[in-house]
């Protein structure tokens, strides 16, 4: 049986390299790159645009990431980097966000795997300012205002919003002549060859099921309101209800 790998050996440079590619070419939703490019792989900016349907919509948060030397088996640090103004403080409305810019969760601390990759834990972020998880809160006041006056906290978190995270905020993206654009122009290459790849399966799957068909057809997708349900529910733990797909009796 192999020896586990050192703790003390390094960080996955490869593992890393690869997810920063994923966040050019094909990012989580409403997640994309930071203002400025990538010099560190330890140390990146994201930036994710508040989900819709939520009162964060509209507004642009960035995010520091920070890769401990021992990434995989110690999770990154990520904090919201939206201040106040005139303020050292981070002014997110929201129960599970303190005032130092972390989203204090479970995953973050004991429930950490190595197997988690930076689009899932920010994919798990837009999910708890779409859906906070009251089970941690570190404001006990805003997760009361939030179970009690839910209107009233909306209307709070829209305001903080507003004047705190509604400054736009470009993403960069390597350039010809940048050190790392070769490397983006691979990463696209290979990307694109995955997305053929997987067209040319889906394909064949359609056209296998046409052969075999019964003459039943499939409920159509109920757009990306259900989606994200089963996304939040997944992420969180608890169940969805699904709405019935069979049609009304006359």
């Amino acid at each position: 049986m192999g020896a586990a790998p050192s703790k003390a050996a390094g960080p996955n440079w490869r593992r890393i390299r690869k997810e920063l590619h994923q966040m050019w070419v094909d990012p989580p939703p409403f997640c994309r790159p930071g203002p400025a490019p990538v010099t560190d792989l330890l140390h990146w900016e994201v930036v994710i645009d508040g989900p819709e349907d939520s009162p964060y919509a509209g507004g642009t948060f960035t995010l520091d990431v920070q890769f401990p030397w021992e990434h995989p088996y110690k999770p990154p640090r990520v904090t919201f980097q939206n201040q106040g103004n005139g303020s050292s403080l981070i002014s997110v409305y929201h129960p599970n966000i303190n005032s130092e810019g972390q989203m204090v969760l479970d995953i973050f601390k004991e429930n950490w795997s190595p197997a988690l990759t930076i689009d899932r834990l920010l994919l798990s972020i837009v999910s708890v300012l779409y859906d906070p998880m009251l089970d941690y809160p570190v404001n006990r006041r805003m997760a009361h205002l939030y179970q009690t006056n839910i209107k009233l906290y909306e209307k709070k978190a829209r305001a903080w919003t507003r004047m705190y995270a509604s400054a736009p905020v470009v993403s960069y993206y390597p350039e010809k002549g940048d050190e790392q654009w070769q490397e983006y122009c691979d990463a696209f290459t290979a990307y694109n060859e995955e997305m053929e790849e997987m067209r040319k399966w889906q394909e064949k799957d359609r056209l296998q099921a046409a052969a075999s068909s019964t003459g039943h057809t499939a409920p159509r997708a109920r757009g990306l309101n259900l989606v994200w349900r089963r996304t939040v529910a997944f992420l969180q733990g608890r169940p969805v209800t699904v709405p019935s797909t069979a049609k009304k009796a006359a």
